[in-house]
């Protein structure tokens, strides 16, 4: 018997010796095991991986094509610039255009030549004034009339006749005492010269009196 117990004891305490030598090297893998992870998991926080250099320019030339929120894209005077544009330059009163003297002008019909020293001696019978229709339609001129105006008064005056028309580019001539049908056989009838060798004026009016023009002529 006692032979027996000694023997379990020993096998006993051989067991319980393997247990704890098998515990301690399973303890010791796990805890490499562990510590592994552990480095691991600490190498992953600690040492980021970097993007590769192919992101980082992409992130680069992406950002450069963003405007700042600070800049303006607009291109727009500011209210500073107009006010200093304005202040440049001087605000002007448009003028006329000088008109000629010499062409008188209205609804188209316009005084444009005086022949006013005729050859037919003391009378100067063929003396004329010229007045044409420049507009791009006829023109219905009855009633309108033309007179000599060089004494500051209506003097010798021709009212064209009812149903006169004038084409559009065309002219009449009315002569002082002659009757001319190629050129629309109007005359003022006049015994004498009516337009004075040294200069003159003459006014051509509508039907209403409504002044249309005036030819200023100088020898």
């Amino acid at each position: 018997m006692p032979t027996t117990i000694i023997s379990l004891s020993k096998v006993l305490a051989i067991l319980m010796l393997f247990h704890a030598s098998s515990a301690f090297t399973i303890s010791s893998v796990k805890h490499r095991n562990l510590s592994t992870r552990t480095q691991l998991f600490m190498a992953s926080v600690t040492s980021p991986q970097l993007p590769p250099p192919t992101l980082v320019e992409q992130v680069k030339i992406t950002s450069a094509n963003v405007a700042s929120p600070m800049t303006s894209t607009s291109n727009l005077p500011s209210q500073k610039q107009l006010s200093d544009t304005a202040q440049s330059y001087k605000i002007t009163t448009p003028t006329s255009p000088t008109k000629s003297t010499n062409v008188a002008s209205g609804n188209g019909i316009m005084i444009t030549d005086i022949h006013y020293d005729g050859d037919v001696p003391k009378t100067e019978s063929d003396e004329y004034v010229v007045i044409s229709n420049l507009s791009n339609s006829p023109m219905d001129i009855s009633g309108y009339y033309i007179y000599v105006a060089t004494t500051g008064t209506q003097g010798p005056t021709f009212t064209f006749p009812k149903g006169t028309v004038i084409k559009p580019g065309s002219s009449f001539r009315i002569y002082t005492n002659e009757i001319h049908r190629e050129t629309g056989g109007f005359s003022f009838g006049s015994g004498k010269a009516i337009w004075s060798n040294n200069g003159g004026l003459a006014v051509i009016k509508d039907s209403n009196g409504k002044k249309l023009g005036e030819y200023k002529y100088k020898p």
